[in-house]
C-alpha cells in the first residue's frame, strides 16, 4: 500500500498494518470486490485547492476522522405509517439542502464550513453527489474534485475507486460529526450533465461491483441515504434502468438486512410512484431499486393543492411523500413575492403530512460555478439571506409540533373559514396536542380548536414566519367549536402569511 504524506511517500506491504499504525492520519478505507482492486490509489492528506471560488466565513483546518463513529444522533432508517423514523422509532423529518457539486468543487476546510453553516440553519442532511455533476464547463471534470484527484483510477464505474473519494468520505465524516444525515446522490442527469452513458458503457457487473464497494466504504455510517438524482424520464427496462437496478443489486448483498433507504428524483411532472415504484417486481422491473418514497417534483405556486394530488396518488397510500426538488431560491420559477412562496413551500408540505424537503439555493449548490440560473461568486454569503433565515424558522415550528405520532393533515376539522384555493389555499394540521395552519394570505379565519382532544383549555398564538417570533393571542381560554380569530398586518414587504397555533395550555 503507498501512503502519500505531503510530499513523500512510503510503501507499506501489509495494508492492514498500515492502517492501524497510521489511523490518526488517514481517513477510513475499506476492501473492495475483487474485480476493482486491480491497482491501489493514493491518498492526498491535504486538499489544498479551493475550486469553490472562496472560502466559506470560519473556515477550519482539516482534523481526521475518529477511530469511533459516534451515531448516537437520531438518523431515518425505516418508514412507518407513510412516514420515516429513526432508529429508536420516533419520527424523522428530513430537512436536506441541495448540495450537489460539494465534493466536486470544495477542500475539506470549506466543506467544513458549508456544512457547519447548515447545521446552523436547523438542516438536518445534506444531498451530495461525489462525482458526476457537469452542467456546463464551468463544472470542470465531473470524475475529478477541486485538488485535481480522480474519483476512479479508470475508467468510470469500471475501475477502482481514487483518491478523489477522500472528499466524499469528509462530507460523511464531518456531517456525522455534526449529528446530520448524509443524502448520497448518484448524479445520473438529463441529456450529458451526468453520468448516464458511463454508467451504461460499464456493463451490469462493473456497476453491481460499484454498487457494492460504496455501500461496503460507508458501512459503519448508519446515517446515510442512498439516492438516485434521475431528472429525465426512464424505465426499469431502459439501459440505464437495468445498470441503477445493478448497483442497488450490490448495495443490497453488501448491506444485508441492514439495509438504508432509498430515495430518487423524477422528470420533472412525475411523481416517484409513477417512474420508480410502479415499475418493481414483476417482469422486467426493477428487482433492487426500490425508493422508500414517493416523490413531489413541480415548480408550482399553489403548494397545498400539489402536495396533496401526490399525497393521494391511487396506490401510493402506503408511502411518505418527500418534496424532492421544489422551485430553487433565485431560480425564476415563482411569481410573485418569492420569499413568501418559499415560505409557503416549506410549511406546507410538512404540515400536509410530508416527510421531507430538498430544499435548494441556485448560488450554493454549484459551489461557485456557474450554474443554471445564478451560482457563481459569493455562495457563501447565502447563509444570512431571508429565504434560508427563514426557512431555520420553519424548521423550528415543524421539529416542534409536526414530529408528535399522532398529527394529522387537516381536511376541515381545524380550519372552518379561511382555507383558500389554488395559491391562496391554507396549509394545516393537528396533533393531540396542537393545531397549526399556515395562511399564505390574509383573510377571516375561525377554527375549531376542540380538535385538541381532551384539552380543558386552549392556547392561541400567531407565528410570523419571516422573525420566526410568537405573537400571543390567548393564553389560556376554553376550546371552542367555532373561534373566530383577527388576522394580523401585512409583513414590511407587503407579503401577509402568518401561522396561526392552537395548543394545549
Amino acid at each position: 500500500m503507498i501512503i502519500g504524506v505531503g510530499g513523500s511517500s512510503i510503501k507499506i506491504s501489509n495494508s492492514v498494518v498500515a492502517l492501524a499504525a497510521i489511523s490518526t492520519l488517514l481517513l477510513l478505507t475499506f476492501s473492495v470486490p475483487s474485480r476493482l482492486v486491480h491497482r491501489a490509489s493514493q491518498i492526498s492528506l491535504h486538499l489544498s485547492a479551493v475550486s469553490c471560488g472562496e472560502v466559506a466565513p470560519k473556515a477550519t483546518s482539516n482534523s481526521l476522522a475518529p477511530s469511533v463513529v459516534d451515531t448516537s444522533f437520531a438518523y431515518p432508517v425505516a418508514r412507518s405509517n407513510r412516514r420515516l423514523i429513526d432508529q429508536n422509532g420516533n419520527i424523522f423529518l428530513l430537512k436536506t439542502m441541495s448540495s450537489w457539486a460539494m465534493t466536486q468543487r470544495c477542500s475539506n476546510a470549506t466543506i467544513t464550513s458549508a456544512l457547519e453553516g447548515l447545521k446552523s440553519l436547523g438542516f438536518n442532511a445534506v444531498t451530495v453527489a461525489p462525482f458526476g455533476v457537469h452542467l456546463n464547463k464551468s463544472f470542470g471534470d465531473r470524475y475529478q474534485n477541486g485538488a485535481g484527484q480522480r474519483f476512479f483510477t479508470g475508467a468510470p464505474y469500471a475501475s477502482a475507486f481514487g483518491p478523489a473519494w477522500s472528499s466524499m468520505d469528509w462530507v460523511v465524516q464531518e456531517a456525522t460529526r455534526l449529528r446530520m444525515t448524509v443524502v448520497l446522490s448518484l448524479f445520473l442527469s438529463f441529456g450529458d450533465t451526468g453520468t448516464v452513458s458511463d454508467l451504461i458503457s460499464a456493463g451490469s457487473s462493473n456497476a453491481y461491483d460499484f454498487g457494492k464497494t460504496l455501500a461496503l466504504r460507508y458501512a459503519q455510517y448508519p446515517n446515510v441515504i442512498w439516492h438516485v438524482e434521475g431528472d429525465f424520464e426512464w424505465s426499469a427496462r431502459d439501459p440505464i434502468g437495468r445498470q441503477v437496478d445493478a448497483i442497488f443489486h450490490g448495495i443490497t448483498d453488501e448491506e444485508g438486512s441492514s439495509r438504508r433507504l432509498q430515495i430518487a428524483e423524477q422528470q420533472k411532472g412525475l411523481t416517484g410512484y409513477q417512474q420508480f415504484v410502479l415499475s418493481q417486481d414483476g417482469e422486467g422491473g426493477y428487482q433492487w431499486f426500490k425508493p422508500s418514497t414517493n416523490t413531489l417534483y413541480h415548480y408550482g405556486s399553489n403548494s397545498v393543492e400539489l402536495f396533496d394530488a401526490v399525497y393521494g396518488e391511487a396506490g401510493a397510500g402506503n408511502d411518505g411523500v418527500i418534496d424532492i426538488e421544489p422551485p430553487y431560491v433565485n431560480s425564476p420559477h415563482y411569481n410573485g413575492n418569492k420569499d413568501q412562496q418559499y415560505r409557503e413551500r416549506n410549511y406546507s408540505i410538512f404540515l400536509r403530512g410530508g416527510i421531507g424537503i430538498n430544499f435548494g439555493h441556485e448560488k450554493w449548490w454549484p459551489f461557485g460555478a456557474a450554474g443554471i440560473y445564478d451560482g457563481g461568486a459569493r455562495w457563501h454569503e447565502i447563509l444570512d439571506e431571508a429565504p434560508q433565515l427563514q426557512a431555520k424558522y420553519a424548521w423550528s415550528l415543524i421539529d416542534k409540533y409536526v414530529v408528535d405520532p399522532s398529527w394529522n393533515r387537516d381536511d376541515g376539522n381545524f380550519v372552518k373559514l379561511g382555507i383558500g384555493e389554488g395559491d391562496t389555499k391554507a396549509a394545516s394540521g393537528y396533533s393531540k396536542l396542537a393545531a397549526v395552519a399556515y395562511f399564505p394570505t390574509g383573510r377571516p379565519v375561525t377554527v375549531d380548536t376542540t380538535v385538541i382532544a381532551g384539552a380543558i383549555n386552549v392556547k392561541l398564538s400567531w407565528y410570523d414566519p419571516t422573525t420566526g417570533k410568537y405573537h400571543l393571542i390567548s393564553e389560556s381560554e376554553a376550546p371552542m367549536a367555532t373561534r373566530s380569530v383577527e388576522f394580523p398586518e401585512a409583513h414590511p414587504d407587503g407579503s401577509a402569511d402568518w401561522i396561526l397555533i392552537a395548543e394545549r395550555a
